[in-house]
């Protein structure tokens, strides 16, 4: 019996290593759950899609108003836009002050102009609450333009005699873009226009008509 003893020490060392073991290992595979959700929670939010942006719509044109613009000629030079609104109803005059001119007119309603011209000319724009934004196309070719408010003195002037008509456009800096039609339709640069809205056509003076949009000219 005592040559046991050794044996069963032994044995019960044994025993109690296994048993520690087994613990440490229960411990080691025990599974987490707080780090999968905070993987998933981040997954979704960044494959959220961003909202889609919407389109203002159209603000309404006050009662009047005037609005110029400048569009840059691949070919060198500039032509210059005037929108005049009154009411519902819009005219529109395009030139580069040289030989190319255009009158184009419509309705402005709900914040749009939808105008036209002869030769197919047409000029679609949108208000903004504070400028023109849109479309002008004149002998097949086509433009996007910005017409920006402006205030009297600046607008769209004409003045008309024996066939003769000169038109003019006054920018929110005073400068003026013109063009003469002559009784046989050919055009040329208008006579210069003053400050104070007056000419000097046919060796007299005269003073310009401004133009509002509810106008009958063209």
């Amino acid at each position: 019996m005592k040559r046991l003893g050794p044996w069963l020490t032994l044995a019960a060392a044994a025993i109690l290593g296994l048993v520690l073991v087994g613990i440490n290992m229960s411990k080691d595979t025990e599974p987490s759950t707080a780090k999968p959700n905070t993987v998933t929670t981040t997954a979704a939010s960044t494959t959220q899609a961003p909202p889609i942006p919407t389109t203002p719509a159209a603000a309404p044109f006050p009662a009047k108003a005037d609005y110029v613009g400048k569009i840059p000629l691949a070919s060198g030079g500039t032509i210059t836009l005037e929108i005049t609104v009154a009411g519902d109803k819009a005219i529109a005059y395009a030139c580069d002050g040289k030989t190319i001119e255009s009158w184009l007119r419509g309705s402005a309603t709900n914040g749009s102009v939808q105008l036209t011209g002869k030769d197919d000319a047409k000029l679609t724009g949108a208000f903004d609450g504070e400028s023109v934004q849109g479309t002008l196309w004149i002998g097949g070719k086509q433009w996007n333009y910005t017409a920006a408010p402006v205030q009297p003195p600046a607008g769209l002037y004409i003045y008309n005699e024996a066939g003769t008509r000169q038109s003019w456009i006054v920018d929110a800096n005073g400068g003026v873009t013109g063009v003469q039609r002559n009784p046989d339709g050919s055009t040329g640069p208008a006579v210069t226009l003053a400050p104070d809205a007056t000419a000097v056509v046919n060796g007299k003076k005269i003073t310009a008509n401004k133009i509002s949009g509810g106008d009958s000219v063209g």
